[in-house]
């Protein structure tokens, strides 16, 4: 029976050897059809439920792009509590792309923090 603590231990080794590839890569971007982004843990994911649809037209949202963790490493992030921290940073955007009279339109981001398995 797998627990979420070793979830969470299969996936971080996953993610690490996905990284190690592209250590300095801060930004990973895709806005083809069917990308996912590239999860740190199992816990503190964004469900399909919890993603919203576009305030625009009502379409749905889809992943363009994720702000990695090691992004810190540049903003020189201490580790104790009073430090920015995160471990990854999920933006969706309308899958449609639609068109609006706004000069800006709302997106929606998800952070998924190491505290939430903690």
């Amino acid at each position: 029976m797998l627990v979420q603590g070793d979830a969470d231990k299969k996936i971080w080794v996953d993610f690490q050897q996905r990284v190690a590839k592209a250590p300095e890569q801060v930004l990973r971007y895709s806005r083809s059809s069917g990308a996912k982004p590239l999860w740190p843990m199992a816990s503190g994911r964004a469900s399909k439920s919890e993603i919203p649809n576009c305030k625009s037209c009502g379409g749905s949202l889809c992943f363009e792009f994720q702000v990695m963790p090691q992004l810190l490493f540049f903003f020189g992030g201490k580790n104790d509590r009073e430090s920015l921290d995160w471990a990854t940073i999920v933006v969706y955007t309308c899958a449609n792309s639609c068109d609006s009279s706004l000069s800006y339109k709302e997106e929606f981001v998800w952070v998924q923090l190491y505290s939430q398995t903690t």
